[in-house]
């Protein structure tokens, strides 16, 4: 079996919203920077192997300027072991840095998904 099974039993959504400032290039700048810091934040020294990126996402229809990050997790430590790697990920941290300057609001919920969803 997966050496990961047991960590893998209550998995989380965390669902990452970027709501940014208005501009015909702010979405590209965005997925700019936000592509060259996440290798780094993949492979962290530390990122919990239930981690994964499930998609990113925007819209031209709409609520404009909005991307949003969909991330599963094997259970809420392993996010928080994740997020305390991502941290000493320094090209992801530039690339926050510089995406913090572009966004107006940023918002994070975690989901659990029901015992019945295709995604558990």
């Amino acid at each position: 079996g997966n050496k990961n099974e047991n960590l893998d039993l209550d998995p989380i959504y965390e669902i990452r919203r970027y709501h940014l400032k208005l501009g015909y290039d702010t979405v590209p700048q965005f997925l700019t920077l936000y592509a060259q810091g996440l290798p780094s934040k993949l492979h962290a020294v530390g990122t919990d192997p239930t981690t994964t990126l499930i998609t990113l996402l925007y819209s031209e229809v709409g609520q404009l300027n909005e991307v949003i990050e969909v991330w599963r997790h094997g259970s809420m430590d392993a996010m928080e072991r994740s997020r305390v790697a991502a941290r000493g990920a320094q090209e992801w941290r530039t690339s926050i840095a510089a995406i913090a300057d572009l966004a107006n609001v940023f918002t994070n919920t975690i989901h659990k998904p029901l015992s019945f969803s295709p995604l558990r």
